[in-house]
């Protein structure tokens, strides 16, 4: 039995699947999900909507052929094991085959309190001092556990963001806060947990993703907005300031403080995207200034809400 793989639509804004990928038959209880060479690249990680129907059966995660993974791939994949494992199905993880991807592994913890039903011979190593790693995998289980990590972040900048990276620190707290709060009090997962890594590239470049496997922006918003029915502009809306699915005037201005925190440091450039239902979400700043904003509506729908912030000095 063979089912379709779900393809997330174009994070540049195409509204169509680039492709369709088919899982490999296997014995009648298991599925075989494939992963292309160039998933985890910029131009591919959010393309792979891996957050499906659960099949019947177990599953198997085939990463042999990955290339290269970005930390927003990287999140959807750990996504992917627990929401699986959560559904009742037995996970097998085949590691990369490429050494460098599977050092990269297992320094950002795929595996770390893996399920007990998932298999994955993925070693855990911690990040050295020289590591470009700046959080691992790390699940989040209430707002308190999000305040303690925003206290570690002081060690981190002293540690991480130096030179031109320095300027990068208040944003970089601001989207950690905001963020985090959104996933752990607005996302209610029956999984139990949300996903947060960072890693920076470089002293000019660093990447922070969060995600969870709640309800989703748009069927949260639309508790309090019930004429939100197109996930795009659900979104839309949940990303201006003061609009809130709990209807509360004082809430509602994470995603917006983010945004704002982007032009008032006045990075170079900085980048917010956003996945959730079938709606999507981008905007851009340059040097304080804010660039296009956009959110739209696509066919295939992911679980959750997972965000990818992108900062350069």
């Amino acid at each position: 039995m063979a089912t379709a793989a779900h393809i997330d639509a174009s994070p540049s804004g195409s509204d169509h699947a680039k492709s369709e990928l088919a899982d490999t038959v296997c014995p009648v209880s298991e599925t075989r999900v494939q992963v292309p060479a160039n998933a985890g690249e910029s131009g591919e990680w959010g393309d792979w909507a891996i957050l499906r129907e659960p099949p019947p059966g177990a599953v198997v995660l085939d990463l042999t052929d990955v290339s290269f993974v970005d930390p927003f791939f990287l999140l959807r994949l750990r996504g992917f094991i627990d929401w699986h494992c959560f559904n009742g199905h037995e996970v097998r993880v085949t590691c990369p085959r490429r050494p460098s991807v599977r050092s990269y592994l297992a320094r950002m913890h795929l595996s770390k309190d893996l399920p007990d039903i998932c298999e994955c011979d993925l070693e855990i190593l911690e990040p050295d001092a020289k590591s470009a790693v700046l959080i691992p995998i790390r699940r989040l289980r209430s707002a308190g556990e999000s305040e303690e990590l925003e206290q570690e972040l002081g060690a981190l900048y002293t540690a991480h963001f130096t030179g031109g990276l320095a300027r990068l620190a208040e944003p970089f707290t601001a989207t950690v806060g905001e963020i985090c709060d959104n996933a752990t009090t607005h996302g209610r997962s029956a999984v139990g947990a949300a996903y947060v890594a960072a890693q920076r590239y470089s002293h000019s470049r660093c990447v922070l993703v969060i995600g969870d496997l709640g309800v989703g922006v748009p069927t949260h918003m639309r508790k309090a907005f019930p004429h939100l029915t197109d996930d795009g502009d659900a979104i839309r809306e949940a990303t201006k300031e003061g609009l809130s699915g709990t209807g509360d005037p004082q809430r509602g201005v994470g995603y917006q403080y983010v945004i704002d925190a982007l032009k008032t440091s006045e990075v170079p450039y900085g980048e917010l995207r956003i996945w959730s239902g079938n709606g999507r979400f981008r905007v851009e700043a340059f040097g304080g200034r804010q660039g296009r904003r956009r959110a739209w509506t696509v066919e295939h729908s992911t679980v959750g809400t997972w965000a990818r912030l992108e900062l350069r000095s």
